[in-house]
């Protein structure tokens, strides 16, 4: 093909308009906006000239499919659902603690329109947002006063930043964590305005060691679950109990839980504690996430005494920190399932406290639903499923799931494939093996999930 022909081809090149009103390239636009599916024809136009000028020979197919590779692409970036294969419940790449379809039946009817969000009802008057979640909360975890930030690590900066800006905050070398997204605890304090003290070693602090830190400049003593992983062999660390004794009216003692568990009767191996456990030791404060044990969405609680919660309202970050009406319905109704008995309902808890024997049928289902001529490609598998999302670090739970193979195909390019799907499906390769974990795999899934499976085989 000479220069001439390869000319006359790339005049030819459909405007972008036009494009745009093909009917296999039109349905994208309501999905990502008729802008981002411009952008996309503009790309997958410039490929197809590079392809044409590298010696490519023209095809009347190429052009709209290198369009529309692009736009699956652009459309996949969309935040949408997700089956959950890996094992992983609190999944922190896939929207943490799953809500359930329960409770939006309840956003639906609530605030779909308008609500009362600073609004008062028995005394028609303005108030304050998420006053009944808070108390919701207060009764959960028998304390004076509780506050909803937008997230665990807003909690934080806004108690170093009110609390021990232009002092000392002691903290013991073994909790100097770094939680998710590469947020550094030292980060965070030095940020807030506080000077960072730290006090014996990774493996082992003692009471001595905070009692011989404390000084006329010590404004804080902070103490950080180590949520996200597990010291263990030779340690020591003080107890709650015991760094509590060495608050007074100039230091404040602070307890950043993480994970914010608030079930008491659900205790397999070594569980995490409660939020009330955490309180009754004697922190002034104690705060938490509301999308990880809690089985609410993303926010941060905040739960201790009256007058230093004050305090924290009327900080001018409190402005930037407070969630919207969303988040305090969702907490609102997950915490009313507690506080009703019903927790094993949320999408969290009915997902933990399923049984290995349901897992195991869950997975039979999945093989029986791809129908006979699948099933020899393939085998439920023993496995074992974890908490995640900064919780429980180390435990696990029993589950089943399946494995799936294809002669020819890698278990990299079988997860390609699955990830690819409407919904897409997120499985794992484990020990050189594609699996579906079915603990994280819910029933609405089933359908969808076996369909992505005899697609598969299919092609």
């Amino acid at each position: 093909m000479d220069k001439n022909d390869i000319n006359k081809v790339l005049r030819e090149i459909p405007q972008v308009e036009k494009l745009l009103q093909d009917g296999d390239i039109e349905v994208f636009i309501p999905v990502i906006g008729k802008v981002s599916a411009a952008e996309c024809i503009r790309e997958g136009v410039n490929s197809y000239r590079e392809a044409l000028l590298g010696g490519s020979l023209p095809d009347n197919g190429m052009l709209k499919s290198e369009i529309i590779k692009k736009l699956k692409r652009k459309s996949s970036e969309r935040l949408q659902r997700v089956i959950n294969g890996t094992g992983i419940i609190i999944h922190t790449n896939l929207g943490r603690a799953p809500l359930g379809e329960k409770i939006f039946e309840s956003l639906k009817k609530n605030i779909s329109g308008y609500c009362n969000l600073e609004y008062h009802i028995p005394s028609k008057k303005r108030g304050k947002r998420g006053g009944f979640a808070e108390e919701l909360i207060c009764q959960m975890t028998k304390s004076e006063d509780a506050l909803i930030v937008n997230n665990n690590a807003s909690s934080v900066f806004l108690i170093l930043n009110e609390l021990a800006k232009g002092g000392e905050t002691i903290v013991s070398r073994g909790e100097l964590i770094q939680i998710g997204g590469g947020f550094r605890i030292p980060d965070i304090m030095n940020q807030s305005g506080t000077t960072l003290v730290e006090v014996g070693t990774t493996n082992i602090t003692t009471l001595d060691d905070f009692k011989k830190a404390v000084t006329e400049n010590t404004k804080m003593i902070f103490s950080a679950h180590t949520s996200n992983f597990r010291l263990e062999g030779f340690t020591e660390a003080p107890s709650l109990k015991e760094l509590s004794s060495l608050k007074n009216d100039k230091v404040v003692f602070v307890r950043d839980m993480g994970s914010g568990n608030l079930v008491n009767d659900w205790m397999p191996g070594n569980f995490e504690q409660t939020v009330y456990h955490e309180t009754s030791q004697g922190a002034d404060l104690v705060c938490f996430s509301g999308d990880k044990l809690l089985g609410g969405c993303q926010a941060g609680v905040i739960v201790g005494r009256r007058e230093i919660i004050a305090k924290l309202r009327k900080n001018p970050l409190m402005r930037m920190l407070r969630v919207d009406k969303i988040t305090y319905m969702i907490l609102q109704e997950t915490l009313l399932s507690y506080i009703n008995g019903n927790y094993r309902e949320t999408g969290l808890w009915s997902s933990i406290t399923q049984s290995a024997d349901a897992v195991s049928r869950k997975a039979s289902g999945l093989i029986r639903l791809c129908g006979a001529g699948v099933k020899s490609y393939m085998k439920k598998v023993k496995t074992r499923c974890a908490y995640g999302g900064g919780s429980m670090p180390g435990e696990e739970l029993d589950s089943y799931g399946v494995e799936i193979a294809v002669p020819g195909l890698s278990p990299d390019e079988i997860y390609d494939y699955f990830v690819s799907c409407t919904p897409p499906v997120v499985g794992t390769v484990r020990d050189g093996k594609y699996v579906i974990d079915m603990f994280t795999v819910h029933e609405r899934d089933m359908k969808e999930l076996a369909d992505a499976v005899k697609g598969l085989l299919k092609k």
